[in-house]
């Protein structure tokens, strides 16, 4: 009985609107007799709409239920048939998930959750595109011609402020770890349309100092470097020569408070479904209790700069976090 605008979606805090829009399963998860995917449409007064969809992440990666909301939309507007033709690849053809990867997934699941802020914030594409020149600028010492990318940018700035916020700087040699989700396809050779999961992690583990105190365009390096190292996760039978050995090490200290775990949605395509009325507005994410610190980056809205969703940091740390984040302009 209301509009859009009245409910202030769009404005933090809105996390308990969330939860309203949007089906949920119980609270100790999705069962073997729960439903695989969830959704509830909310029309408002104004005509505008939301789709709060929840899934059981066996089905497919956020790329897969894109996928399959692009395909109501379709079907929504009358077309024949969706406009991407889903494929299972039920075949064995993609590769096990490996040891690092699978490591942390497991472990993962046995983590208590903990308490941390819920932060709504919004990179501003002028630092975005300050941080993208400086690093461009500096492209005869790096290896790579490529132009930094928003992800890079955009986690480089959050990843060195909430560094300097948390990790103290008497200990320059402690570890400040970044994990950060990517998509696999083109990486294992799944076919155009492949739905199910196909997202592995990457990690980098540099130490405090070199992240607190690295300029930015250094940072994204960091980043960068991680990424180059993606398609090695899937050569030598799935360790990329990992032994058993480093995996251990490596996943004893990705499970801390001064570990930062990010999801970059933006080139996922939730944005991309057409039920009728236009793409959406925004695209949101309803988070739930985590046991390691994590946002969701640039999230697709209308308007400048990127959206995060953020998990980041415990109440003490919010103030110096901001701070950070808000010299980089």
């Amino acid at each position: 009985s209301c509009a859009l605008d009245d409910v202030k979606l769009f404005d933090p805090p809105f996390a308990a609107v969330l939860k309203e829009l949007a089906v949920d399963y119980p609270a100790e998860g999705c069962g073997e007799d729960d439903p695989l995917l969830l959704m509830q449409v909310t029309e408002f007064a104004c005509g505008g709409f939301v789709v709060g969809v929840t899934w059981n992440h066996v089905v497919a990666d956020g790329l897969g239920i894109a996928q399959f909301l692009q395909a109501v939309g379709d079907l929504a507007r009358g077309l024949p048939r969706p406009s991407v033709f889903p494929v299972s690849c039920g075949d064995g053809s993609l590769p096990a998930l490996p040891p690092l990867v699978a490591a942390i997934e497991k472990t993962m699941l046995s983590l208590e959750t903990k308490r941390f802020a819920y932060l709504d914030i919004t990179i501003p594409s002028t630092m975005i595109e300050r941080v993208k020149a400086e690093y461009a600028a500096a492209a005869g010492d790096v290896d790579s011609g490529e132009p930094c990318t928003v992800f890079e940018a955009v986690t480089a700035a959050l990843w060195r402020s909430r560094t300097r916020a948390v990790i103290s700087s008497d200990d320059p040699d402690a570890p400040a770890p970044l994990v950060f989700a990517a998509n696999a396809r083109k990486h294992v050779g799944a076919k155009e349309g492949y739905y199910g999961n196909c997202v592995t992690s990457q990690v980098a583990v540099p130490t405090s100092d070199e992240v607190a105190n690295g300029d930015l365009k250094h940072v994204v390096r960091l980043i960068r470097r991680a990424k180059e190292e993606i398609p090695l996760q899937f050569k030598n039978a799935g360790g990329g020569g990992m032994n058993g050995k480093r995996v251990k090490q490596l996943a004893s200290v990705l499970f801390g408070y001064s570990a930062f775990y990010v999801a970059s949605w933006r080139n996922i395509g939730f944005e991309a479904p057409d039920f009728g009325g236009g793409r959406a507005a925004r695209v949101m994410c309803h988070f739930e209790p985590t046991g390691v610190p994590s946002c969701v980056a640039c999230l697709p809205r209308d308007g400048g700069g990127a959206s995060v969703l953020s998990l980041c940091g415990r109440d003490e740390h919010v103030d110096a976090f901001l701070e950070e984040l808000a010299t980089l302009g």
